[in-house]
């Protein structure tokens, strides 16, 4: 007869409260039992417990950890939860209560003590940021956008990441190094990373560098500050584009520059200046694809771009964020490719090519410029996951790399098509697209200035989320615009996206209309 099948057994979850600085005195008056209420209530009154960490050990084990028998730890437990500091839940355990006592006998006077509480100090050197985010508006990370908002700039399609192919390839790494990978690695980076990155950057991108040119670094914004804190004193001065990526002006505020703002024409940066205009010690462009604009850099732009940097003893940061991405002529070089001087730091990541969250990036460095960038790496945080460093190198090596984005800028292309004829078909009574040859957002022009703080409130209410053009911009004066994205929308919600906008746009003139005539 066969055996009936046994019923799948639910986890336990374990407990992550183990109450170890409980100190117990027994040669104290106090009970040990008492001893033990008295202090794992303090602990739960100043700790904060969510559902994932509530959970306490078992009495048998709380009674073995602290030396005394399960009658004594029953006694404590039977008493905070007497008092509403735990609850029981059949068959899983015993948790924190949700709500202590003290939160209902403290609300008025923690609400009084916030009152009269000091101004928090912090240095000159965070209020230089120019970032007015505050608490959980930092969960939303660099864009600003949370899940089931569309068509925000800068997203790439992480949908599309080859995630087989990695964990396949992230397996074998560990199960070939193994142990190797988990210690303390290269301030540099990963020796065969660099050497797939010199090859890749070389033959994609006419840079010209070998592997102990590069620094693996955890993405842009470390780049710049390596790279601002190797080549720049406090108080001296950087020029960046403007408008430009908001990250690029908080970085260089961290790091104690002066930021002067350059405008862009239809060339790149421009880089006339008036007598009395500081000179610059670094120059931050984004020569293959300007952000937000969407320019490219002419080859006459950049030629003078280096001649300037090179009669003025001035470094170039070259921010190459989405090269790879361009839809409409041949390739350029990058800057660093044709720059004769060593007065170029050429900057890469792997965000938009494949997903953001890996946190990895390089720095090609002029070489005397090397161990400089690679002492500021290690005193900020030593290096990025060897794991992924190694995982990354064998997606390159192994082809997949290049695959990839060959693929993705297939994608792209045809969703920059479709979102460029969607948008004009239902939104160009309204809009005027700057169509770009590369990258991953298009800026939109306002036919009807008047309607832009209509739009943008608009825009904010029904999860349609463009960024306005206004917010790149330090000193440029332009015209109303907005900034969308469509690399990480299939075509089906880039439609959908645009009729919402399209019709909560008719709507509000309806109701502006009726509200007129009914005066």
């Amino acid at each position: 007869m066969p055996k009936p099948k046994s019923r799948p057994q639910k986890r336990r979850r374990r407990s992550i409260i183990t109450f170890e600085m409980i100190q117990l005195d027994r040669t104290a008056a106090e009970p040990l039992h008492e001893q033990l209420y008295r202090q794992m209530r303090d602990e739960l009154k100043s700790g904060r417990f969510s559902d994932g960490s509530s959970r306490l050990p078992s009495s048998r084990a709380l009674a073995a950890d602290r030396g005394v028998s399960r009658s004594t730890v029953r006694l404590a437990l039977s008493k905070l939860h007497a008092e509403g500091y735990l609850s029981s839940k059949t068959g899983s355990g015993t948790f924190v209560a949700n709500l202590l006592p003290e939160t209902f006998l403290t609300a008025n006077q923690l609400q009084t003590d916030e009152s009269i509480q000091r101004p928090a100090r912090v240095s000159n050197r965070v209020k230089a940021i120019p970032d007015k985010r505050t608490g959980n508006q930092f969960d939303l990370g660099a864009t600003g956008a949370g899940p089931g908002v569309s068509l925000v700039a800068s997203i790439p399609a992480v949908d599309e990441f080859p995630i087989a192919v990695w964990e396949r390839l992230r397996a074998q790494i560990l199960a070939k190094k193994g142990v190797n990978l988990l210690r303390y690695s290269s301030n540099r980076g990963d020796v065969d990373l660099r050497k797939a990155l010199a090859a890749y950057l070389c033959d994609f991108r006419a840079a010209r560098c070998h592997p102990d040119q590069i620094v693996i670094v955890a993405g842009m914004q470390q780049a710049m500050l390596i790279s601002a804190m190797s080549v720049l004193n406090p108080g001296e001065t950087a020029w960046i584009e403007d408008p430009c990526y908001q990250q690029t002006r908080r970085v260089l505020s961290l790091a104690g520059v002066k930021v002067v703002p350059k405008p862009i024409d239809a060339q790149g940066i421009v880089i006339a200046r008036s007598p009395k205009e500081l000179l610059p010690k670094m120059i931050y462009v984004t020569p293959s694809h300007q952000f937000p604009l969407g320019v490219t850099m002419s080859f006459q732009r950049r030629t003078d771009l280096l001649d300037f940097a090179r009669n003025h003893n001035a470094f170039v940061f070259e921010d190459d964020y989405d090269a790879e991405f361009r839809f409409v002529g041949p390739p350029l070089p990058s800057l660093q490719g044709i720059d004769t001087a060593g007065r170029v730091i050429y900057a890469g990541t792997v965000s938009k090519i494949l997903c953001p969250s890996l946190r990895l990036g390089y720095i090609v460095a002029p070489e005397h410029l090397v161990d400089a960038f690679v002492k500021i790496r290690s005193a900020m945080d030593q290096h990025s996951s060897p794991i992924e460093q190694a995982t990354l190198a064998r997606f390159i090596t192994e082809g997949f790399f290049l695959s990839h984005i060959k693929r993705m800028r297939k994608i792209y292309a045809e969703r920059r098509d479709f979102f460029i004829d969607q948008f004009n078909e239902l939104l160009g009574d309204r809009f005027t697209l700057q169509i770009p040859e590369a990258g991953l957002n298009i800026v939109a022009w306002l036919k009807h200035e008047e309607e832009f703080e209509t739009i943008k409130r608009i825009t904010s209410e029904i999860g349609v989320r463009p960024s306005a053009l206004s917010f790149f911009c330090i000193q440029a004066n332009l015209k109303p615009a907005f900034v969308f994205g469509f690399a990480a929308w299939t075509r089906t919600q880039i439609r959908e996206s645009l009729i919402r906008l399209a019709s909560a746009l008719r709507n509000h003139d309806q109701n502006s209309n009726h509200g007129r005539q009914s005066r």
